[in-house]
């Protein structure tokens, strides 16, 4: 006689729980090699000169330490969207593997779009030192992101009926350190005129937007074919 199967959950996942496991590590061995390099960095988000070097050698960070900040973003990202659908019920039991490869497939996509996206635009409109620490910016707010998802994450895990307040709440102020931080460094590297706010308000909606349009396009769609097949 068998009885009813286990409903899925995070805290039981063992594949989520162990790449979950080895980011913690990741991050323990990123502030040990990279953790000088990252607090310079985060100091030159709010402090630019045109004779300052902020990526230089002296506040570089180790390739692999890049690889896993980017990895350790994705992954986090991952969790928090599986087990945000998976909490709502959304998500059958066994798939949850298949949506979890679907959903980190789709964040690297935004990423690697958006970074494709400001590539190009910067080397169009501003000079090449601008559009080259414009673009290290990006890819390091992106990284630094992570961290802010970090303790979504763990309560996705530990405690999967987190409330909903909770977790767009949550979600809305990491969004608005995200833009605010991206909206200081582009005053400070390209708009460095008080009259430019407008300016930096308009870019930035134009290039965050598409990512985040896409992205939402594709969580829509995603969300129709679930509530259609089940």
């Amino acid at each position: 006689m068998t009885g009813d199967s286990i409903p899925y959950a995070l805290c039981r996942d063992n594949l989520m729980l162990s790449l979950f496991m080895a980011s913690l590590l990741g991050i323990a061995y990123i502030m040990l090699c990279d953790g000088n390099s990252i607090v310079e960095r985060l100091k030159n988000i709010f402090y630019y000169t045109n004779s300052g070097t902020p990526y230089n050698t002296r506040t570089g960070i180790s390739r692999f330490g890049n690889f896993l900040l980017h990895f350790n973003t994705i992954l986090y990202c991952t969790i928090t969207v599986t087990g945000y659908m998976q909490r709502c019920n959304m998500i059958a039991d066994g798939e949850h593997l298949l949506f979890s490869v679907f959903f980190a497939t789709l964040f690297l996509l935004m990423l690697l779009t958006k970074v494709a996206i400001y590539y190009i635009v910067n080397i169009t409109l501003f000079t090449g030192k601008q559009a080259d620490e414009w673009n290290r910016t990006i890819l390091f707010t992106n990284q630094i992101s992570g961290f802010l998802m970090l303790p979504i994450t763990t309560i996705l895990i530990l405690y999967p009926q987190t409330n909903h307040v909770i977790f767009w709440g949550y979600i809305i102020l990491i969004s608005v350190i995200y833009i605010y931080t991206l909206s200081i460094r582009c005053f400070n590297i390209i708009f460095n005129k008080s009259f430019y706010f407008l300016d930096i308000f308009l870019y930035l909606c134009a290039i965050e937007l598409v990512p985040f349009a896409l992205l939402w396009q594709a969580t829509h769609q995603t969300n129709l074919f679930l509530m259609i097949k089940f």
